[in-house]
């Protein structure tokens, strides 16, 4: 009769979960499909552009024009133009799709530590938090590598606790997750951090060795390709690596050196359910600590895996935290990172934390690590909170648990059970609020795109012979794509030093006249109001856009 209890029980929590899941991805779906119709409407991103051309360059089609982007993203996108010819909505299918399936991983990760409830809740706060929605399917790199890190640590700590063999999928989509956008290769940090904790319980280490050998025939290709078109395999990566370590100018728009940044503007980034979830923890805690005060339960001894044997044990965790804190933002990120990993294996290690821990220091890890980079970086950009958002849902319903764990509900019910029907609406609300608005805040961009694609339609007409002549624009990817030519980034001009993206910029006439002259452009594109071109004529306007032409 045992027996039988035991496999009814199953087979109700196997249809629990089922449910749950074919729910997840129902509204998984809903979500993207309002926000894709959402992004056709609004069209291209500028950084669309730059992949939208490498990817025409990888399908045979070049354009004349290609940038400097992390390949991945536009090598898919050029699999699609072999079969269907050149266009722009393919990018925003391919960036949805992996965006959900990223938010599918993070569920299955999820449920190595919660139950389907919380993984579900968890998975879909992930997806509808506004910094989330706001980039699903918009066609750039950003989201979609954040997904495929999603499945690179997913499978690390799979391989790492049950089976090596998933190393061999851990380490190349941690590659392709780095193809996808260059600094996603942090991922290495909280990735290193759980092989090196629990080292000497991973079976057949060769496995680790084979899957960087995956992840490198990967990368071969690319390198190849790099050596052709720039000369030198690493130019990419090197040129990236100087961007994120070398001075920015402090006139540039998105220049801010406040380390606090990213956390003042964290509740703006993630909704009204994860408020509500944080109210909750904050009201679990209250009440704990009422009946610590009272004699009665309190929170759960957490204190008990960092059991120290030894008091040197403790100050050298101590003094490298220091160094750590004290440190920050006043050396490179890479040094704050590498003090960072080495205070997290440092703690597990030397006090021996408790392995059921290990998936909450992964969590924290991977949290920390783009926190630390973006927080130290000078240049600021709200997209930035992309990285951090998975690690965080989950640390949000790590907290929900420990604090249900403490509240004594009707039939032993957790407390996310009655939590789950508030948080969901809350979620259909302010998911069906917010979606309109992404349209509305990007209403300038659909002009520019509407603009600028007639405007180029027209040159196209007046000059058949445009493609000869040299052009300049201000949104020069824009241009490229529309004229199917090489455009010229026009930059901007301040004390005789030139610059891309000033803040509070005042065209100098003077400057972008002599400029173009000693350039011998034919043609500017300009959204730059105020301008007195003493040998260029305005000869076509479309909206905000101005064809300039080169007096005889």
């Amino acid at each position: 009769m045992n027996d039988f209890n035991k496999i009814m029980h199953t087979i109700k929590n196997n249809f629990k979960e089922s449910v749950l899941f074919i729910l997840l991805i129902i509204f998984l779906i809903i979500i993207a499909y309002f926000r894709l119709k959402i992004q056709l409407d609004i069209g291209p991103m500028y950084d669309t552009y730059d992949l939208l051309a490498n990817a025409a360059l990888f399908a045979g089609k070049n354009i004349g024009y290609s940038a400097l982007r992390p390949p991945f993203l536009s090598f898919l996108t050029s699999i699609i133009f072999r079969f269907e010819g050149l266009s722009i909505n393919p990018i925003f299918y391919l960036d949805a799709i992996i965006d959900v399936l990223g938010v599918i991983g993070l569920y299955f990760f999820l449920k190595l530590r919660f139950n389907a409830l919380n993984s579900f809740i968890g998975s879909l706060l992930y997806f509808t938090f506004p910094i989330i929605l706001t980039y699903v399917g918009a066609g750039i790199a950003d989201l979609p590598s954040v997904s495929i890190s999603i499945w690179a640590l997913y499978f690390t700590f799979l391989a790492v606790k049950k089976d090596s063999k998933y190393f061999l999928l851990s380490f190349p989509l941690a590659m392709i997750s780095f193809l996808t956008r260059y600094n996603q290769a942090l991922i290495i940090f909280p990735m290193f951090l759980i092989i090196f904790v629990d080292w000497p319980n991973i079976k057949k280490h060769k496995n680790i060795i084979i899957g960087t050998i995956l992840s490198l025939l990967i990368l071969i290709p690319f390198l190849i390709f790099f050596t052709f078109k720039y000369g030198n395999p690493l130019y990419p990566f090197t040129n990236f690596y100087g961007t994120t370590s070398g001075t920015v100018s402090t006139q540039n728009m998105d220049y801010n050196t406040d380390l606090f940044f990213y956390i003042k503007l964290l509740p703006f980034a993630m909704g009204n359910a994860a408020l509500t979830i944080i109210l909750v923890i904050a009201g679990g805690l209250t009440l704990s600590w009422i009946k610590l005060v009272q004699g009665k339960k309190s929170l759960p001894n957490i204190t008990k895996p960092l059991k120290i044997k030894y008091k040197w044990k403790l100050i050298l965790i101590l003094i490298t935290a220091a160094i750590f804190i004290l440190s920050l933002g006043k050396v490179s990120y890479i040094l704050s990172e590498i003090l960072f990993f080495i205070l997290c294996l440092g703690s597990s290690k030397l006090l021996k934390i408790n392995p059921d821990y290990d998936l909450d220091l992964l969590f924290i890890s991977w949290f920390a690590t783009f926190l630390i980079f973006n927080s130290v970086y000078s240049i600021k950009d709200v997209r930035y909170f992309l990285q951090i958002m998975p690690a965080f849902s989950y640390l949000l319903i790590r907290g929900l648990v420990l604090i249900e764990n403490q509240i004594g509900l009707i039939k032993q019910r957790k407390l996310t059970f009655y939590l789950a029907p508030l948080l969901i609406i809350i979620i259909i609300i302010s998911t069906t609020f917010y979606l309109p608005t992404i349209l509305t805040v990007n209403q300038g961009n659909n002009e520019f795109n509407i603009d600028m694609a007639a405007a180029s339609h027209w040159l196209i007409n007046y000059d058949p012979n445009y493609k000869s002549e040299v052009i300049y624009s201000d949104l020069w990817a824009n241009s490229g794509w529309d004229l199917q030519t090489n455009v010229q980034i026009m930059p901007e001009f301040q004390n005789n030093q030139t610059y891309i993206g000033l803040d509070n910029y005042k065209p100098d006439s003077e400057a972008v006249n002599n400029f173009l002259v000693n350039n011998n452009a034919e043609y500017y594109f300009s959204i730059t109001n105020g301008l007195n071109l003493s040998s260029y004529i305005p000869i076509k306007q479309f909206g905000k856009v101005i064809i300039y032409k080169r007096l005889v």
